[in-house]
This record gives C-alpha cells, structure tokens and sequence, in this order.
C-alpha cells in the first residue's frame, strides 16, 4: 500500500474570549451565525453560552455570558489577519492568543494549566478529573433573530 506523506502544522493558536451584554454580546452572537461555517476550514470557532452564577441583573434575572472558543492550525500572525477578516467585531488582540502544539490545546481546552505533561492524557479518567456535567450541542440551522427580547 502507498502511503502519501502530508503537511502537519508545527502549531496551532488558541483562544478563550468571553464577552457580556455590556460588550455587545447579542450581536457578536447573531454576527457568529452568520460566519462560523464560512470562515477558513483552518479555523475552528464555537461558543458556548452560560449563565453567571456570580451576579444578578437589577430584575433578579443571572446574565448570560457567552465564551468563544477558537482554535486555529497556524500561527498567531495567519489567525488575527483571518478574524479581522471574518469577525472583526469579536476586537481580538494578540494577547488573547496563544500558540501551542496540537496536543498541548487539547490539554488547554479540558482546563489543564500551561506546561502541563501530555502523559497526563494516558491515565486519563473524566471522572477524577473534572466536575460531572450534562451538556447539550447543537447546530443553528436557522439563525435567531438579533433583537434581545
């Protein structure tokens, strides 16, 4: 069997931006649907939507917060020229950016600190590791609408 060699990317780029109402959140989601299957097949760019259990707004109502979650297979430089092309409303900066090996932002997405070993993904047990949560995952099929109410 011929076996062809591909390119694999030395690094990729990470980043974790949250943003809140006060930072025009509802439309950087509505923005988000509109973009997240056009930009770069390089670029992988989720959110995740959560309630603050910190705070209440002034009618007894948790404000939703909203996280995105980008990982990008190239350098820093190729990344903020792709967002600013696609989603320059997010206003990432490079020091929200981070480049790291492909198996390094696995250990940065399950919330382990920098420097980590990656050995620690060989006696990995979910359970010991992190809290039990039930999550749920989702497609827009159609996008929702931008008003807040």
């Amino acid at each position: 069997m011929d076996q062809e060699s591909i390119d694999i990317q030395e690094k990729v780029t990470v980043f974790n931006v949250t943003r809140t109402l006060e930072q025009n959140e509802t439309q950087l989601v509505y923005k988000w649907q509109h973009i997240a299957d056009k930009v770069d097949d390089n670029l992988l760019l989720r959110l995740l939507l959560w309630n603050s259990t910190e705070s209440q707004l002034s009618h007894g109502q948790k404000p939703v917060h909203t996280t995105f979650f980008t990982m990008f297979v190239g350098g820093v430089d190729d990344l903020l020229h792709e967002m600013q092309d696609s989603f320059p409303e997010l206003g990432l900066v490079k020091e929200y950016c981070i480049e790291m090996s492909w198996i390094e932002s696995v250990l940065f997405f399950v919330g382990l600190p920098r420097g980590t070993p990656p050995d620690v993904l060989l006696n990995w047990i979910t359970s010991t590791n992190i809290g039990f949560f039930t999550a749920k995952s989702d497609f827009v099929q159609h996008p929702i609408g931008e008003s807040e109410d």
